[in-house]
C-alpha cells in the first residue's frame, strides 16, 4: 500500500510509480519488504534488523548517512502486560516506509490509514509521520487518571485500617505497570528526540516541530508516571509502618502478658516443691491465701500498666 503526496493531497500509486523525488509513504508487510527492497532501493541490513530476535527488547532509531531505521513494540497503555505489536519504519528523504512485523489484528495498518485520513487535506511527509507516532500513545492521560485514583483508593485503605494483606502484592503489580509503560514512553521520547536532531537532513526545519511535539508529549507522560511511582513507594513504606506497628502492638501485648504471669510462674513453682516444713500446707487458710496473693499480683501489674500506659 503505497500513497503518493503531491500538492498535500494523497493519492494512490504503485510501487513502480516510485522514484526518489516522489514523495511517498507507504505500509509493508515484512514479505513486502523483501520483495521490493531492491526496487525500493533500500539496504538489505534493514531486512536483517527486521527479521533480528533482538527487535523484541527494545525500542530504537538509528540514523544513517541518507535514511533512518527504527524498530517500535507498542504497548497497549490500557493494559501493558498485553502481547506487543512489532513494526519497523524506514525514513528516506520525501519518503516514509511502515513495516508490520508483528500485528495479529490489524492495528498496525489501521493506526496507518487513521493517520491518512487525519491529515488527508493537508498531507505533508512529517504530518504522516507525527500522526504514526502520536497513535503510539493512545490512551495517556485515560490510564494516568485510572492509574491515579487506583493509589488514591489504596491510600484510602491504609489510612482506614482495611485489610491490607493483598496491598503489598497490588502495589508490586502496579509498580510493575508503571515501570514497563515509563520505560516505554522514554524510549519514544529518545525517538522523538533523534527525529527532532535530523542528523542526516531528511527533514526541513520548519517541520522539526511536529517531532517536538510528540517528543514533548512522550516525555510528559513519562515523568507523570514517575510521579506515580515515587507515590507507591510512599505507600509501600507507610504499609511497611503500619505492619511494623501492628507487629510492635503486638509483641507490647505478649510482653504484658509474660509479664503477669512471670510472678504467678513463680508461686506456682514455689508451692509446687514438697517440703514437710512448709507452714502453709498444714494451714487451713494457705490454699486461698495462695489464690488472693495471685489475684493481687494481676491486679498490681496491671495497675502498673495503665499507669505506665502500656495497657
Amino acid at each position: 500500500m503505497f500513497y503518493i503526496i503531491n500538492d498535500k493531497s494523497l493519492r494512490e500509486a504503485q510501487i513502480h510509480e516510485i522514484d526518489e523525488k516522489t514523495i511517498v509513504v507507504g505500509y509493508l508487510t515484512l514479505e513486502e519488504l523483501r520483495d521490493n527492497i531492491s526496487r525500493l532501493n533500500i539496504s538489505d541490513s534493514v531486512l536483517t534488523d527486521c527479521m533480528s530476535e533482538q527487535t523484541r527488547f527494545r525500542n530504537s532509531i538509528d540514523a544513517y548517512d541518507d535514511f533512518s531505521f527504527g524498530i517500535i513494540n507498542i504497548m497497549n497503555v490500557m493494559n501493558p502486560t498485553a502481547e506487543k505489536d512489532r513494526i519497523a519504519f524506514i525514513i528516506k528523504r520525501n519518503q516514509f516506509f511502515l513495516i508490520k512485523l508483528i500485528d495479529e489484528n490489524d492495528s498496525c495498518r489501521d493506526m496507518f490509514e487513521n493517520a491518512l485520513k487525519k491529515y488527508k487535506q493537508n498531507a505533508t511527509l512529517e504530518k504522516i509521520i507525527f500522526g504514526i507516532l502520536d497513535k503510539l500513545v493512545p490512551g495517556g492521560n485515560e490510564y494516568l487518571e485510572i492509574t491515579e485514583n487506583k493509589i488514591m483508593e489504596m491510600e484510602q485503605s491504609l489510612i482506614n485500617g482495611i485489610d491490607t494483606r493483598d496491598l503489598n502484592k497490588d502495589i508490586f503489580t502496579l509498580r510493575r505497570e508503571l515501570s514497563s509503560l515509563m520505560n516505554y514512553y522514554e524510549q519514544l521520547y529518545n525517538i522523538g528526540e533523534e527525529l527532532q536532531a535530523n542528523q542526516n537532513d531528511l527533514f526541513d526545519e520548519d517541520d522539526l516541530r511536529y517531532f517536538k511535539i510528540f517528543t514533548d508529549k512522550a516525555g510528559r507522560l513519562s515523568h507523570n508516571i514517575n510521579g506515580m511511582c515515587e507515590n507507591l513507594i510512599h505507600i509501600r513504606e507507610a504499609l511497611d509502618a503500619a505492619l511494623n506497628y501492628n507487629l510492635n502492638r503486638i509483641m507490647k501485648i505478649f510482653t504484658v502478658v509474660t509479664t503477669i504471669f512471670l510472678p504467678l510462674t513463680l508461686i506456682v513453682g514455689w508451692y509446687g516443691m514438697n517440703f514437710e516444713n512448709m507452714p502453709e500446707l498444714s494451714w487451713v487458710y494457705g490454699y486461698p491465701m495462695v489464690i488472693g496473693l495471685s489475684v493481687l499480683v494481676v491486679f498490681v501489674c496491671i495497675l502498673l500498666f495503665k499507669r505506665k500506659r502500656f495497657v
